[in-house]
């Protein structure tokens, strides 16, 4: 399970419950995981046996809530502790781990410290090769245009133990010596080993590197500069830029320190998840690939308008600017956004048809557009930065709102896909997140002197209100969806708490309080809510899983009629199905509360800094 992740933006690195790398995603964010979720292995020879990673006790945290993760380990039978301090280079793909062992013996220690490393450049075990390259010191493993490089070092020396080849090297630890051989090619693993004296009762340090670049010359420079002193002061300079990145973000008046803990993982993991193009992905957690085929590792416009909002509302705003900008060089020529992209900007993997039941449709669920253009609205309403949005109005808010007012028929939107991805049909999360875009860009678009536009915006909005208190209702509350043959689905779901949220009616109107009132009664599951009623996703008992976002939709309801301690409720709920690390899941056992489906969710980490500031406004 992934635990804890770094990144900067040009790489992302997870780390598993043992402390071990299991992801290292470079160049793009979410694209080629170039160990394709094999973790990076440790062991150590005390000259007698060998003792492997999975036999430590290990602990997995951030430091002092910096985006630096610690990692302490116990090796009982060896008398040993290992700390380590992990972290990315503010800026090039660059990871460090400082490690520090400590003999707690009273007789000098001789061990050796060994990595092994199977990694699948492009996410893929073909053609890759492996060397040992005497020039920076360091195994390469190259392939095309992608180079790792690894090395590992002291104060006063370097690793003199290697092995290339295929296969699980494992093997070759047991005699506490490796083979020495330099190359190899194909399905190709690497280990290397530094020998270490250790005083009684004392301790030693060593420095592990990886450096990502895409040719040998680049990364023979990178290792050139590379030494334990540089090491350490990367290590101050890395520590002081986060803790001062995430003073902009402290939260007044909670003195709770669970909740502190989990808002700043929530902004870390946010930030660790978006590349430096602005593309963020909806989570880096590569084992359902394995499972399924494909994953969560693309950028849905739908849970990166979320998460950019809440970094806007958090105080990031040159952030949510970046992801924006990503948005507007994507967007389809007629204004409005496929169902997700790879961080290269490509399109990426869809279910979505293009022929649907005989007819020619839109692959496309149209809240994906209308929560851009609504987070892009929100940002300019915080912050009025005209200057700065003039392009991506015009390349991107104004295409969209106009598909947004042209793509209707008798007052409600033509049918798309719903927030699931599972429905075709006219949704109240859709047409919720339509009203928000339109009402909120409608001021955007008088300000960037679109007049006409902006009143069309807003008559249609008011239309469109209209039309849905009459069509979207049944029994005093709202429905889900209408469907293809323009039936009611009257199926209780979660995202029944829209209309509130995008301002489409006031959440204290009655039609609003009997929802929230059907969604508590129908979908609260051991103090969570799971998403709709008889949910068969990720199902492994009898109920539905909860999920996090969901459960945290109804905390910012609650905080919204100014119910704190309802509010506060759900919160703490989701507090609780944290990771230890402050990482949340997407969604949980209803029984054990152990995370059913990917982890980290980004969305989740949205969620959970919308639902923060709400309570505390």
């Amino acid at each position: 399970m992934r635990v804890s992740s770094i990144g900067n933006g040009r790489m992302l690195i997870n780390f598993d419950e043992k402390g071990r790398i299991t992801d290292i995603y470079y160049p793009y964010i979410g694209m080629e995981n170039q160990t394709a979720g094999n973790p990076i292995r440790l062991a150590i020879w005390d000259g007698k046996n060998l003792f492997l990673d999975e036999e430590w006790k290990t602990n997995v945290s951030y430091l002092d809530d910096a985006n630096i993760v610690e990692i302490t380990s116990e090796i009982q039978n060896a008398k040993l502790n290992i700390t380590s301090y992990n972290f990315l280079d503010t800026d090039d793909a660059i990871y460090y781990s400082i490690i520090k062992i400590i003999n707690n013996d009273s007789i000098q220690k001789n061990i050796k410290l060994f990595f092994i490393h199977d990694i699948n450049l492009y996410a893929n075990p073909f053609g890759d090769t492996a060397f040992y390259d005497p020039y920076s010191f360091a195994i390469v493993h190259y392939k095309s245009k992608r180079y790792l490089g690894f090395k590992a070092f002291t104060s006063t020396s370097t690793f003199s133990e290697y092995n290339v080849g295929k296969g699980d090297l494992i093997g070759d630890l047991y005699d506490g010596y490796l083979s020495l051989n330099g190359i190899d090619n194909g399905d190709v693993n690497s280990s290397i080993g530094i020998e270490m004296k250790i005083e009684p009762n004392s301790f030693l340090k060593l420095y592990y590197i990886i450096v990502a670049a895409r040719n040998l010359e680049e990364l023979r420079n990178i290792f050139r500069k590379i030494n334990f002193a540089s090491v350490e002061t990367s290590f101050t300079l890395t520590y002081m830029f986060w803790k001062n990145w995430l003073k902009k973000s402290q939260i007044k008046n909670m003195s709770l320190d669970n909740i502190n803990k989990i808002y700043q993982v929530s902004l870390l993991t946010i930030r660790n998840h978006m590349d430096i193009n602005g593309s963020i992905i909806a989570s880096s957690d590569f084992s359902f690939v394995k499972v399924y085929g494909d994953s969560y590792q693309y950028c849905w416009p739908r849970d990166a308008a979320i998460a950019a909002y809440a970094l806007d509302i958090a105080g990031y705003k040159e952030l949510a600017l970046r992801h924006f900008n990503f948005i507007m060089n994507v967007a389809s020529s007629e204004g409005f956004l496929y169902h997700k992209y790879n961080p290269n900007t490509t399109l990426a993997s869809s279910w979505h048809p293009w022929f649907y039941k005989g007819k020619r449709i839109y692959p496309i669920q149209e809240d994906e557009t209308a929560l851009e253009v609504w987070a892009i609205a929100s940002h300019y309403e915080r912050y009025m930065d005209i200057d700065e949005l003039t392009q991506l109005y015009k390349r991107f808010v104004k295409p969209a709102l106009r598909f947004m007012i042209t793509f209707m028929e008798e007052g409600l939107p033509k049918p798309s896909f719903d927030l699931w991805e599972e429905r075709h049909g006219i949704h109240i999360y859709t047409i919720s997140t339509i009203y928000g875009a339109l009402v909120k860009g409608a001021k955007l678009a008088r300000d960037m002197g679109d007049e006409i536009l902006s009143e069309d915006l807003v008559d249609t909005a008011g239309l469109l209100k209209e039309v849905t208190l009459k069509r979207m209702t049944y029994n005093g509350r709202f429905i889900r969806r209408i469907d293809e043959d323009g039936n009611q689905d009257l199926t209780v779901d979660a995202s029944l708490y829209s209309p509130a949220f995008f301002g489409l009616i006031d959440p204290k109107d009655p039609i609003m309080v009997r929802t929230i009132n059907e969604i508590e009664s129908k979908l609260k599951v051991n103090g969570g809510i799971i998403r709709y009623e008889n949910d068969m996703y990720q199902r492994r008992k009898k109920q539905p899983n909860p999920w996090l976002i969901t459960t945290l939709w109804l905390a910012e309801y609650y905080a919204d009629v100014n119910n704190k301690s309802k509010a506060l409720e759900y919160i703490m709920w989701t507090v609780n199905r944290a990771l230890p690390t402050g990482f949340l899941p997407e969604q949980v056992d209803p029984e054990t509360f152990e995370p059913a489906s990917v982890t980290p969710l980004v969305w989740s980490h949205a969620e959970f800094i919308i639902a923060i500031n709400k309570l505390l406004s």
